[in-house]
């Protein structure tokens, strides 16, 4: 039976699903070998999943380690292969393969009050929103925010954030035709419109920086140059004019 490389059939071929307007569920389990334990508790969305968990998670898709010669014998293996959504059949390297999706346990997420934070400099990394109390001095909960950074492709962006993708915590999204990672990170839990009380940490951190000197990007032009003009490179005695003004030399009036 000739297919092309990674050609999915549960559906397409067979023309079996879950039914229109039903949401399949998935194991929650740490690893794939215990997802495929009925006993494995079966959760329908990653809310449920994460309060049934304590924490992150996500939802894996993992490849069964044996190929199966035919469609017939990967039935045969896995007999709700059709119909429930938890499994896919693709061709891939010669043989067909069965992959699964299931609810995995995410690693420790971030701890910090923004994704940008999150991302730079968390405060800690915490499973629980009880870890992430004690590190913000505060009730918290789960957030996931896309950051500023944009990749022009998913290499460039993985080179950068391959372990927060792989982990669950990060995942790629389009943004202005470019893409960006979105952050699952803890963040404080207070009542609109009143700011959260800062950590320690940050209030010593806060405390650094403005203590610290203003320090400007270039050396500070001399006050007899104008908004629209600008020394030359070459003889800092030369004004120039870069939208409107004279030009002029320096002392020349």
């Amino acid at each position: 039976m000739a297919a092309s490389d990674d050609k999915a059939m549960s559906v397409a071929v067979r023309g079996e699903g879950p039914k229109p307007g039903k949401m399949s569920s998935f194991p929650l389990a740490a690893n794939l070998a215990a997802a495929r334990d009925n006993a494995a508790p079966r959760v329908r969305t990653e809310d449920e999943a994460t309060s049934l968990a304590g924490g992150p998670v996500f939802l894996a898709v993992e490849e069964l380690p044996t190929p199966f010669e035919t469609p017939a014998a990967a039935e045969a293996a896995v007999p709700d292969l059709y119909g429930t959504g938890l499994y896919e059949l693709i061709w891939r390297e010669g043989a067909w393969r069965v992959t699964m999706r299931y609810w995995r346990p995410a690693p420790p997420a971030p701890v910090a009050r923004t994704a940008n934070a999150a991302a730079k400099k968390p405060l800690g990394r915490a499973r629980t929103p009880e870890e992430a109390r004690a590190l913000l001095g505060g009730p918290a909960e789960l957030a996931s925010e896309v950051l500023s950074n944009l990749y022009v492709d998913h290499k460039q962006l993985m080179k950068r954030w391959g372990e927060a993708v792989r982990s669950g915590l990060g995942e790629i999204v389009e943004r202005e035709g470019k893409f960006a990672l979105q952050l699952t990170f803890w963040r404080p839990m207070h009542a609109p419109g009143i700011a959260a009380p800062l950590t320690p940490v940050e209030r010593i951190e806060l405390a650094e920086r403005v203590a610290a000197p203003l320090k400007p990007q270039a050396p500070q032009a001399d006050l007899d140059i104008g908004l629209f003009e600008d020394q030359a490179p070459e003889n800092p005695n030369v004004v120039l004019v870069t939208e409107e003004g004279d030009g002029r030399f320096r002392g020349s009036e």
